[in-house]
């Protein structure tokens, strides 16, 4: 069953808030097969062995990061939660030793480190603080690390920040950590672009960043710790008169197409890729609601989904294989639905 499993993250501090667990059925819409109470969830990451599960929460107030037992059936057992120390903890990562889960600060300009032992979080071994601000003074007033992922080789935290408009690649020790001190940092042009996520293709080479203030993608070169632009493309139609601004980038199975979703102008805009870090922008899908946080495949690959948070609604849709997303009709109401993920992602 959990290879037919996915969870969204409903993001309320009310009883109804937490991480909702679906069932993909053939010839039939997902079903929800289970409920987990969480105040603020908002981002999940699997391990490594895919035996636990994390997601960011909020703690008296504070934002923190919980762990879960990942059980057969796809259910999850609460083990421990530990506060992030920080503001706005908006995404989270498991390192590819499965001892260490780093989490991301939005309004701390901070990151933290904990240590990890069989899914437990033990204890919070480093929280980094981020330094500078973009030319953009209303959301760039200051470091803004959004992002937290493990580097396609495996040697590095990257830090995407949108305040400072740089991805900062801390290099990783399984033992130890990561190295605070020796950042290797790639400056992202325009300043003003505003990073927020990342995805590779299964070379390790090329990756695709999202810039959310600048509603562009860029393709980037790859290598040990340092990233080179190769092409960047709008994420938005021509003619748009709207306050606007990307959110999520996911890649389809077989990495010919690359989605990138629009919050203001809420749809989705997809591109055919080449596999050298070419791009062409062939369609534009409006997502049937507010301000769609996540967008995902979800398991098997002919199913795609959009968590519009402001309406309170995931939206579904058929994919063909070659791109093209076609609204199903399904739809699922959940409050603030930020993320979609499954066990394979």
């Amino acid at each position: 069953m959990p290879g037919t499993l996915f969870y969204v993250a409903a993001k309320s501090p009310e009883p109804d808030g937490g991480i909702y667990r679906y069932e993909m059925r053939e010839s039939a819409a997902p079903k929800q097969v289970g409920f987990n109470r969480l105040e603020n969830a908002n981002y999940f990451a699997f391990s490594p062995d895919r035996k636990y599960f994390f997601s960011t929460c909020t703690i008296d107030g504070i934002g923190g990061v919980a762990s879960f037992r990942l059980n057969p059936d796809g259910s999850l057992t609460p083990i421990n939660s530990m506060s992030a120390e920080g503001k706005s903890t908006c995404y989270v990562i498991v390192d590819p030793s499965g001892n260490f889960l780093y989490a991301a600060n939005y309004s701390s300009s901070s990151f933290v480190e904990f240590r990890l032992k069989e899914g437990r979080i033990v204890e919070r071994t480093q929280l980094i603080r981020h330094e500078g601000s973009g030319p953009n003074p209303a959301r760039q007033e200051a470091a803004h690390p959004h992002f937290t992922g493990i580097t396609s080789d495996g040697r590095y935290l990257a830090v995407i920040d949108l305040g400072i408009d740089a991805i900062k690649c801390y290099p990783l020790d399984p033992e130890k950590g990561l190295d605070a001190a020796h950042p290797v940092t790639s400056q992202i042009e325009p300043a003003g672009s505003g990073p927020r996520h990342l995805v590779y293709d299964r070379s390790g080479k090329i990756a695709y960043l999202l810039n959310e203030l600048g509603n562009t993608v860029i393709s980037m070169r790859y290598d040990d710790g340092k990233f080179e632009a190769i092409q960047s493309c709008t994420t938005l139609p021509r003619f748009v008169d709207c306050a606007t601004k990307a959110a999520a980038i996911r890649l389809s199975p077989d990495e010919n197409y690359l989605f990138a979703s629009n919050r203001g102008y809420d749809s989705v805009a997809v591109y055919e890729l080449d596999g050298k870090g070419g791009m062409k922008f062939i369609d534009l899908v409006l997502t049937g609601g507010s301000s769609p946080r996540d967008i995902n495949m979800l398991p098997g690959g002919t199913m795609f989904a959009a968590a519009n948070e402001f309406s309170d609604l995931v939206t579904f849709y058929d994919y063909d294989g070659k791109g093209k997303l076609t609204p199903n009709g399904f739809q699922l109401k959940l409050p603030q639905p930020l993320c979609i993920m499954w066990p394979q992602n």
